[in-house]
C-alpha cells in the first residue's frame, strides 16, 4: 500500500514538512502533562495502562486541526509520539514508589518518602536514557526485523485515515466529559461499588465497581488478556480462597495467600519471557547497542554517568548506581522487544528483577543496601523501561507514514524532561489526596505491592516462588509449541485477576465481550471504539485525579466533585453542540 498517497487528506505538501514544529512541541508537552495526571490516577485504579497512542492521535490532530486549516501529518504524529510519553512516565512512577507507603503501613518499616525534586531527577535520568537507547535498538527491531508494535500501526492507520479533525476533537470532548461526570457521581454516592455476593462462611466476597475506565481498558486490551484475567479472578476468589477458609485458614490469611500466587505468577510470566524469547536472540539484541552510531558514542556514555551520579545523589551506593545503569541498558532491550511483539511492556518486572539482581550482589558480598535505595533502582530502571517501549510505537508510527525519525527523538526527549519534572508532584497529589483509598479495593495499586514484595519479602514466600515457578516453565512450555497454540492463555493478566479479584475483573470481561461483538459485527468500527474507550478512561481519570487534588487545597472532596460536575457539565454541552455544527 502506499502510504505516502494518503497524505492528502491533510496538506499536499506535507511529505516534505518537518514535523518537530514549536506548536507541535507545545501540544507533545501540554497533553503529556495531561496523560501523566489521568494515566497515574488510572494506574493505581486499575493497576494497568493500555498505550494512550490512539487518545494522543484525536487529540494532538483535534487541536492542530483548530488552529490551521492546513495540517501537516507529520506535526500530528511528532505531536502524538511526545504526548504518549506522560502516560509510561506515570506507570514507571505509580507502580514502584507508592510501595513505600504499603510497607510503612503493613510492616511498621520507617522508609523515607523521597523528596519530590531528588525523585523527579532520576525520573528524568531514566527517561532521557531510556529514549537515548531506544535510538540504535530502532535498528534492529523497526528497521530490520520489522516489528509489528500494534499500538504505533494503530496510530498510524488512524493518521492516513485523515479523520482526527476538530470535529472527533469535540466527539471525544464530550465523551471524556460523560465519562468524567459518571465517575463522580458515583464516587459521591457509590464509592464503595455494589456487593454481588458476600458469603463470609464459605470466603467468597464478591464486589462489583462500575467503572468505565476498567470497561474500556478490557475493549482495548482485548478478548485474551480481558478473558484471562477474569479467569485469574474466578480460581482465585471463588475456589481457592473458600477452599483454603474450609481448611481454617482466616479469611485476611487466605486473600493474602492468593495474592502472593498471582504476585509470583505476573514475574514468572515476564521472567519466564526473557528467558525463552530474549536469550535465544541475545546478539541481535544487544549488539546495535554495542555497535550504535558514532555520534552517540559520547552522548550514551554520559547520559549513563550523570544517570548513576543522580543515583548516588539520592542514596544508592556506587556499586548499585552502577549495576543499574548497566541493568537498564539491558532491560530497555528487552522492553523494546517485548513491546513490539506483544504491545505488553511489564516495566516495573524490569525494575524488580534488576532491583533482586542487586540485592543478590550486595547480600552475595554482605554488603548493605536500604530498602529506600532499592525502591529508587526499581523505580529508575521502571521509568527507562517504559519509555524505551513507548518510543518503538513512534518509531513505527514515523516508519509508516514517512515522519523524520530525528524529530521523534527530540520531541520525546523533551516529553520525558517534561513529563518526568511533573511526575513526583503528580504522584505526592495522589498520596495527599487519597490516603485512605490507597491500598483498598479501591485504588489497589497491586504492582507496587508486588515492588513493595519483592523488596522487603511476602507474607507467604513459598506461595510466591511456587506461583512464580510454575507460570516460568508455562512460558518456557509455550514457546515450544506450534504458534496457532501459543498464548492461549496469557499468564501475566491471569496472575494480576488472582491479585485483584472479580471487582475489577468483571467490567474488564465486558470490555473485552464488547470488542469481540465489535471486531466481528463491525470491523469498520474499530478506530471508532477505540477512540470512545480512549476518552472514557481519559475522562475518568482527569476527572477522579482533580477532585482528589482539590481537597489539597483545603475543600471537601464532595464540593470539589461537585464544582467539577458543573464544568464538566458545561463543557459536554458545549462540545456536543459545536461537534454537531461540524457534522
Amino acid at each position: 500500500m502506499n502510504h505516502h498517497g494518503k497524505l492528502a487528506a491533510f496538506d499536499k505538501d506535507s511529505v516534505d514538512k518537518p514535523g518537530f514544529t514549536l506548536r507541535a512541541a507545545m501540544i507533545a508537552v501540554a497533553l503529556s502533562l495531561f496523560l501523566l495526571a489521568s494515566s497515574s490516577y488510572i494506574a493505581i485504579k486499575i493497576g494497568a495502562m493500555p498505550w494512550p497512542i490512539i487518545f494522543s492521535v484525536i487529540v494532538a490532530g483535534g487541536v492542530l486541526h483548530l488552529r490551521s486549516k492546513h495540517v501537516n501529518v507529520h506535526e500530528i504524529n511528532v505531536a502524538q509520539a511526545g504526548a504518549s510519553v506522560g502516560g509510561l512516565v506515570a506507570s514507571g512512577i505509580v507502580f514502584t514508589i507508592p510501595g513505600i507507603i504499603f510497607l510503612n503501613d503493613t510492616q511498621n518499616t520507617n522508609i523515607a518518602w523521597p523528596n519530590a525534586w531528588m525523585l523527579a531527577l532520576i525520573t528524568v535520568a531514566g527517561g532521557v536514557l531510556g529514549v537515548a537507547l531506544s535510538v540504535p535498538l530502532k535498528k534492529t527491531f523497526v528497521d530490520r526485523e520489522n516489528l509489528p508494535y500494534p499500538a504505533g500501526m494503530a496510530g498510524a492507520e488512524l493518521l492516513l485515515l485523515g479523520k482526527q479533525g476538530g470535529k472527533m476533537l469535540f466527539a471525544i470532548v464530550a465523551i471524556a466529559a460523560a465519562a468524567g461526570i459518571f465517575a463522580l457521581l458515583r464516587d459521591l454516592y457509590f464509592p464503595a461499588g455494589f456487593t454481588i455476593a458476600s458469603l463470609a462462611a464459605f470466603g467468597i466476597f464478591l464486589r462489583l465497581f462500575p467503572m468505565p475506565l476498567a470497561i474500556s481498558s478490557g475493549y482495548i486490551l482485548g478478548p485474551k488478556a480481558g478473558f484471562s484475567w477474569l479467569g485469574g479472578a474466578i480460581i482465585g476468589w471463588l475456589f481457592i480462597i473458600p477452599i483454603l477458609i474450609s481448611q481454617q485458614l482466616p479469611s485476611t490469611s487466605a486473600i493474602a495467600w492468593t495474592q502472593n500466587l498471582g504476585m509470583g505468577m505476573v514475574l514468572g510470566s515476564g521472567l519466564g519471557f526473557f528467558a525463552s524469547y530474549i536469550i535465544p536472540r541475545f546478539k541481535v539484541i544487544f549488539l546495535p547497542l554495542l555497535r550504535s552510531d558514532r555520534r552517540y558514542s559520547f552522548f550514551l556514555p554520559l547520559i549513563s554517568v550523570l544517570s548513576a551520579i543522580t543515583l548516588m545523589l539520592a542514596g544508592v551506593p556506587l556499586l548499585a548506581a552502577s549495576l543499574a545503569v548497566l541493568g537498564v541498558w539491558i532491560m530497555v532491550a528487552v522492553a523494546a522487544r517485548m513491546t513490539g511483539e506483544t504491545n505488553i511492556d511489564p516495566l516495573e518486572q524490569f525494575g524488580i528483577f534488576v532491583g533482586l539482581v542487586i540485592a543478590f550482589i550486595y547480600s552475595s558480598f554482605a554488603l548493605q543496601l536500604s530498602p529506600f535505595a532499592s525502591f529508587m533502582i526499581v523505580a529508575f530502571v521502571s521509568v527507562a523501561c517504559a519509555v524505551a517501549g513507548d518510543i518503538g510505537h513512534d518509531y513505527k508510527s514515523a516508519q509508516i507514514i514517512g515522519t523524520r525519525f530525528m524529530d521523534i527523538v527530540k520531541v520525546d526527549l523533551l516529553a520525558a524532561v517534561a513529563a518526568g519534572l511533573a511526575a513526583p508532584f503528580v504522584l505526592e497529589l495522589i498520596r495527599k489526596s487519597f490516603t485512605d483509598q490507597l491500598f483498598t479495593p479501591l485504588m489497589p495499586a497491586p504492582q507496587a505491592r508486588l515492588v513493595a514484595g519483592s523488596i522487603f519479602g511476602f507474607q507467604y514466600p513459598n506461595v510466591f516462588f511456587a506461583g512464580l515457578g510454575l507460570t516460568f516453565l508455562f512460558e518456557i512450555a509455550n514457546a515450544f509449541l506450534p504458534e496457532k497454540h501459543r498464548n492461549k492463555v496469557l499468564m501475566m493478566p491471569l496472575g494480576i485477576g488472582l491479585f485483584l479479584g472479580m471487582g475489577l475483573a468483571i467490567p474488564m470481561a465486558i470490555g473485552a465481550i464488547i470488542r469481540v461483538i465489535v471486531d466481528k459485527q463491525y470491523p469498520h468500527a474499530y478506530h471508532t471504539g477505540l477512540l470512545i474507550a480512549a476518552g472514557v478512561m481519559g475522562g475518568e481519570g482527569i476527572a477522579g485525579f482533580t477532585a482528589g487534588a482539590l481537597t489539597t487545597t483545603g475543600l471537601p472532596y464532595a464540593t470539589g466533585a461537585q464544582i467539577l460536575l458543573g464544568l464538566l457539565l458545561v463543557a459536554g454541552v458545549m462540545a456536543t453542540k459545536s461537534y454537531r455544527a461540524r457534522r
